[in-house]
């Protein structure tokens, strides 16, 4: 794991360097509204802007990643970069840029420039069984309920994963370096509530936490 996440970093920079050689084909997105359900119909290469509340912080997901994801209403996307900008949860946010996919991961945009607009209450978790995080759920903030049936692998200095099945399948779940999240008392046979990001890496779904609050222990019945 620690490989391929390496190599989803390199190439990331890759990707970044040459963003701006792309060259798409009819572009451009932008729906009167800045639509993110709109960009995500287009095909990769194109110009989009996206509108959209702050679900994650500046930098949560990985480390040297200044990245954080958007969602509007019942759809999100992953933006790759700040620009520098400090982006909290709750800012509604417009983006440019180019709609990209790196190694499977979510889709995204490559951004050419951001605008803070202002705040807005974040859209709660849509709650989804363990087997329903997939190219479905992908972008949005969910929440899941089931036990851990994995042991916590340490995948420093990108995070930590784990499983959690509530009987319909496993998902994964990654917690980022970047959150600052302490799983030191979570364990394989615990029961738990996690609410995050609905992400993908390579072939793999995942629920990605931002806050400590996001992981929950329930008690044994």
């Amino acid at each position: 794991m620690f490989t391929l996440r390496m190599q989803w970093k390199v190439g990331l920079a890759a990707l970044m360097a040459m963003a701006a050689l792309v060259v798409p084909g009819p572009v451009v997105a932008e729906a009167p509204d800045g639509s993110i359900a709109a960009a995500r119909a287009q095909p990769l290469g194109s110009t989009v802007t996206v509108v959209g509340v702050a679900t994650s912080f500046t930098g949560a997901f990985f480390p040297n990643d200044n990245g954080f994801a958007i969602q509007e209403k019942k759809v999100g996307i992953y933006i790759l970069d700040s620009l520098d900008a400090d982006v909290e949860v709750g800012q509604v946010v417009r983006v440019t840029g180019t709609l990209t996919n790196s190694f499977g991961q979510v889709l995204s945009v490559a951004p050419t420039s951001i605008e803070v607009l202002g705040e807005e209450n974040v859209p709660p978790p849509h709650p989804v069984k363990t087997a329903e995080v997939s190219e479905e759920t992908e972008g949005r903030l969910v929440r899941i309920m089931g036990t851990i049936v994995s042991d916590i692998e340490d995948d420093l200095p990108f995070g930590f994963k784990f499983a959690v099945d509530d009987g319909t399948g496993p998902t994964f779940v990654f917690v980022n370096a970047g959150t600052g999240i302490d799983v030191s008392g979570l364990e394989q046979g615990q029961r738990v509530v996690i609410q995050g990001f609905s992400a993908q890496f390579l072939d793999e779904y995942e629920v990605d936490p931002v806050f400590p609050e996001d992981i929950r222990i329930l008690p044994v019945p």
